[in-house]
Formats: C-alpha cells, sequence, structure tokens
C-alpha cells in the first residue's frame, strides 16, 4: 500500500517517505544510485533538486515506485518497463541503428556540412530549436553515414569530421527530449568518428560530449577520468592554436562540475582557474560548438557554487554575469534556472519566480521539457503568496504545470 502524500509535500519529502517504506538507509540507496551518501541526504532535505528526469527514473526504480507522479508530485506519468519515447525519438533511434549505409543519394561534403552548421546554429539560437531541428536529425545521421562509407582518403576524414559535429548535435537534442539512450550511442559516436578522422582536436570535442553523457547518467567518476586524459592530450600539442584552446577550457569547465560533485574542493577550483585563464586569452569563442569564453566561466563558477551547496555564494557569482552576451538559449535558459534554484532555497520566492519568467521567455520549448523548471514551479506554487500568485499560476499554465 501507498504511504499517504500529504498535501505540499516537497519532492524530497516523497523521497524519505517511500525509502522508508522500502526499508532503505540512505547509504544503500546512494550506492544502488552510484551517487554519495550527502548527494542522497541533500535530494531529501531539498538542499538539492533532482535536475534530470534520468535521475528520477533510476531513484522511483531504486524505491520500487511506478507512478512517477507519487514522487515527484509532477504529472510526469507511469513508470514503464520501457520508456515512452519524445515522437522524434523513433525515426531518430532507428537511423542511428540502421545495419549498414543506408541506399540514398549521396550528399556532396560541401553541402553536408553546411546542412550540420544550418541544424547547430538553429539548435543554438533559435526558441523553437525543438520544433526546427529534431525533425532534420534522422536524415543528417543517414546522410552522414552514408558519407563515410563511400568515401576514402581526406575525403573519408572530412567525413568523418562532419558525423563528429553531428553527433555532438544528436546527444544535445536527445538529452534534452529524454532518450538518453540515444544520447550515450550518439556521444560515443562522435569521439568513435574523431578518433577514427586522427584528429585529436576533434578527439578533445568528442571527449566533452561523452563526458557530458556520463555526467547526466551520475557517472561523474568516469567522466572526470575521461575529461582528464583529453586536456592531457590537448595540453602536450605545443601551440597556441585557439580552437585548442577553446576546446581545453570547456574540459576544463566540464570538469569542474565533476569535481563539485565528488566534493574535491581543490580540484574544483583549480580547473576553474585554468578555465579562466584560457577564456583570458581567447575570449568569447564557439569552437567544435562548444561556447567557451568569460561568460561561460561565469556561469560555471556559479553552478559549481551551487553543486557545492553555497547558496549565497553562487548567487553573488550568477548575479554578476550578463547570459545576454551567451550566443546559446540552453546556456542562457540554463544559467537563469539555476539562480531560480539558488533564490528558491533562501525562500526569495519573489526573485525566484522572476528568473523562472526570464527562462522561459528565452526558451518556452526548454521550459516545457524542464524537469526542473516544473520541480521549481510547484515547490513556489506550494507555498505562493499573493505577490508571486499570479506569476507562478500564468507561467505555470504556460509549461503545463497544473
Amino acid at each position: 500500500m501507498d504511504p499517504v502524500i500529504e498535501p505540499g509535500m516537497t519532492p524530497g519529502q516523497r523521497i524519505k517517505l517511500y525509502r522508508r517504506r522500502a526499508g532503505l538507509t540512505q547509504e544503500v540507496c546512494a550506492q544502488l544510485k552510484g551517487v554519495t551518501v550527502s548527494a542522497w541526504r541533500k535530494w531529501e532535505s531539498g538542499e538539492r533538486s533532482v535536475n534530470t528526469l534520468s535521475d528520477w527514473v533510476d531513484i522511483a526504480r531504486i524505491l520500487r515506485v511506478r507512478d512517477l507522479y507519487r514522487i515527484t508530485g509532477m504529472p510526469v506519468g507511469h513508470l514503464p518497463d520501457d520508456p515512452v519515447d519524445h515522437e522524434l525519438v523513433k525515426p531518430l533511434r532507428a537511423a542511428i541503428h540502421a545495419y549498414g549505409p543506408p541506399e540514398i543519394e549521396l550528399m556532396p561534403l560541401r553541402e553536408l556540412r553546411t546542412a550540420v552548421r544550418l541544424a547547430w546554429t538553429t539548435w543554438h539560437q533559435s526558441r523553437q530549436r525543438y520544433s526546427y531541428t529534431g525533425p532534420s536529425l534522422p536524415g543528417l545521421v543517414q546522410a552522414v553515414t552514408a558519407a563515410v562509407a563511400s568515401t576514402d582518403g581526406d575525403s573519408r576524414r572530412d567525413a568523418l569530421r562532419i558525423s563528429a559535429d553531428l553527433y555532438l548535435l544528436v546527444r544535445s537534442y536527445a538529452k534534452r527530449i529524454g532518450a538518453h539512450d540515444v544520447a550515450l550511442v550518439a556521444a560515443d559516436r562522435a569521439l568513435a568518428a574523431a578518433r577514427d578522422a586522427d584528429d585529436p582536436i576533434y578527439r578533445g570535442a568528442g571527449a566533452w560530449n561523452l563526458g557530458q553523457a556520463l555526467s547526466m547518467r551520475g557517472h561523474a567518476e568516469e567522466s572526470a577520468e575521461l575529461c582528464r586524459s583529453a586536456i592531457a592530450e590537448l595540453r602536450a600539442i605545443d601551440d597556441q592554436d585557439p580552437v585548442r584552446l577553446s576546446v581545453l577550457g570547456g574540459l576544463n569547465l566540464l570538469l569542474s562540475v565533476q569535481a563539485a560533485r565528488l566534493h574535491n574542493d581543490r580540484d574544483t577550483a583549480v580547473v576553474l582557474s585554468e578555465a579562466e585563464k584560457l577564456a583570458a586569452v581567447v575570449g568569447e569563442t564557439t569552437h567544435h560548438w562548444l561556447f567557451f569564453g568569460p561568460i561561460n566561466v561565469g556561469i560555471h563558477r556559479a553552478a559549481v557554487a551551487l553543486e557545492l551547496s553555497r547558496h549565497g555564494e553562487a548567487l553573488k557569482l550568477g548575479e554578476r554575469v550578463d547570459v545576454t552576451g551567451s550566443p546559446s538559449v540552453e546556456r542562457r535558459h540554463s544559467h537563469l534556472l539555476h539562480l531560480a534554484r539558488g533564490y528558491a532555497t533562501q525562500r526569495d520566492d519573489v526573485a525566484a519566480s522572476l528568473m523562472l519568467s526570464r527562462a522561459h521567455q528565452e526558451s518556452p520549448e526548454d521550459s516545457r521539457l524542464s524537469l526542473t523548471m516544473r520541480a521549481l514551479l510547484r515547490e513556489l506554487l506550494a507555498r505562493e503568496t499573493p505577490t508571486t500568485r499570479p506569476e507562478l499560476r500564468s507561467l505555470a499554465d504556460q509549461v503545463g504545470v497544473a
């Protein structure tokens, strides 16, 4: 029999309730999830939010809860044996897992590179990036597969680089729509293409991509080790190529997040400092579709402080970052959500509501798909006041939170 869920119970309180019903300790749950006991305790206390659907799915399975609404308080449906896919996942998964190259007309490499670049630009800059980008991906996967299979020599290396660029995009897109199996396969494909192209900078970008996928699944140690290996290879190249330096900087930023999640304050500070030095050299850049520069370093400093539960510091750092200078919709949206989370933790609900509204203005599609957005909205609605009620209820209606 399910335990009684009292009105207004937070997600953390629900996790604790179901853990106790299952007769499990925090230590056992943390081991099963592959996180530290401290991280699990922070989920239960509400000090840290569960931010991804994959984490909620893992938690629900550990606690033997099939109805995700019961444990999250959000209308995300029942937990099936196989997760229900976004409508665009099926053709994308079919294209990725197809046996052998497709029998399609070959696209010239120059046109293929342009098509992938256009898909990337739309993904980063359009407020309707899911609607515009998603439908093009299965066809592009088929096109790069055919190109790699039909070329050799330098042309094949070019095709492999284009393939790596595309799979970077597929990983990012699949992550956002909850297709985590596709995201992991795409990340592996990107790194494999970079290795076949024998291009160390592409390998670095591929390692960053796979590290992101591992991080999303909660594998902080594996992601950190991958980053360290890629950083060591790129450091061994003695030049001042801004592309190399930018990829190196992106790897350091990803490593800083993993170090924070592993509660290694010293490593976190060291790699953030290294990233800051690199950003001062290259400025704002977009190489291999990795955004790196002073703005992204500032965003990560705030995000890392939040990971370390230094909420006041996170807000001070985050408030100093002018994200309007970032060309990435995703970066701007995520940063505003991080600020909202920090304000909500400190019970500054007016500021949290404002940050959620600004995030929604940046990308309504991201807001509707973001579990963090939904969790924060429900938390704020549970303690709404006459001051916050109008904005919160309007935003909840737009995002689809009852």
